[in-house]
């Protein structure tokens, strides 16, 4: 067993792994966990497993199941340990193991009717078996996916997944999003064509003029909440209210483009640094594929 379930016999992540029914299964993932500190000086000491997910991208169930690819949810036991304001994330052995390497475990298995996507959990790894199919794509899956654009190379980040680029004339990332089932590998033909609109976006539409477009009109929607925000801000902290207002023009002045997502289809989201007017929440603005802008998402 993981040393978390030895550790914590009686936690309720611990209890329901013993009532699942067991299975083996060889399991590829595209990351894995580390451990590490974080800090918060707010959150009261606290110790607490729950299970976190890693991204898989093949599963086989042991000892002849079919190799499943694509989107799959792998497990694992993590200690949350929060003592004087910080936070310890200990996953333990698992921070050991590697992307892209065939590993074999014992745990329970599950397949989502909803989301059409198995999930695995982890109970106890074990010495892997010969599986030439999975040693085959783990090493395919290894290689960089790479589509390239009129602002250079996109790479795939299979962990989210997306393919990820930079605009450095233009000072913002791009992000575009893979939401199909089929495990993209190098080397593929027609790579190309199932980003055809995504792409067309990147090469023809993305722009300095694009970006200021979306800009002003996040400046002009975000204006009356820049406002509140800063009534609000100067009453807390005893200043004189009402707080001098804003104009479009400063808001415009704060609002910084940092990250361009492409979702596989529908409209672009813009997102912009808000200059610290809304303690630090990120102001995204939703644009049609054409690049007009349309509406703006504030989380405050």
């Amino acid at each position: 067993m993981l040393s978390l379930y030895e550790e914590f016999p009686d936690a309720p992540v611990t209890q329901r792994s013993a009532k699942e029914e067991e299975v083996e299964f060889h399991f590829i993932v595209s990351s894995v966990p580390e451990k590490r500190v974080v800090g918060d000086d707010y959150a009261k000491d606290k110790l607490k497993l729950q299970l976190m997910l890693m991204p898989g991208v093949a599963l086989r169930l042991l000892p002849d199941g079919e190799v499943t690819t694509g989107s799959i949810h792998v497990r694992y036991p993590h200690l949350f340990h929060t003592r004087q304001g910080k936070t310890l994330w200990d996953p333990r052995e698992i921070a050991d193991l590697e992307p892209f390497k065939v590993y074999r475990a014992r745990g329970s298995y599950f397949f989502s009717d909803i989301r059409k996507e198995p999930y695995v959990t982890i109970w106890e790894m074990l010495d892997p078996l010969p599986d030439p199919e999975m040693e085959e794509l783990s090493a395919k899956t290894a290689e960089p996916v790479i589509l390239e654009a009129n602002i250079g190379q996109l790479v795939l980040d299979r962990t989210f997944p997306s393919f990820e680029g930079k605009a450095d004339d233009l000072g913002v990332k791009v992000s575009m999003w893979y939401e199909g089932p089929e495990l993209l590998l190098a080397g593929q033909g027609n790579m190309a064509k199932k980003f055809k609109s995504a792409l067309n976006f990147i090469n023809n539409v993305l722009s300095q003029e694009y970006l200021d477009k979306a800009r002003m009109l996040g400046a002009e929607k975000a204006l009356p909440a820049a406002n509140r925000w800063r009534h609000d801000v100067a009453e807390a902290e005893g200043r004189p209210t009402p707080a001098p207002k804003l104009g479009v023009e400063d808001v415009y002045a704060k609002l910084t483009p940092t990250v361009v997502n492409i979702p596989h289809r529908g409209n672009v989201g813009v997102e912009f640094d808000d200059g610290y007017m809304f303690g630090g929440h990120p102001v995204t603005v939703k644009t049609k594929r054409d690049g007009t802008p349309t509406s703006i998402e504030m989380d405050v």
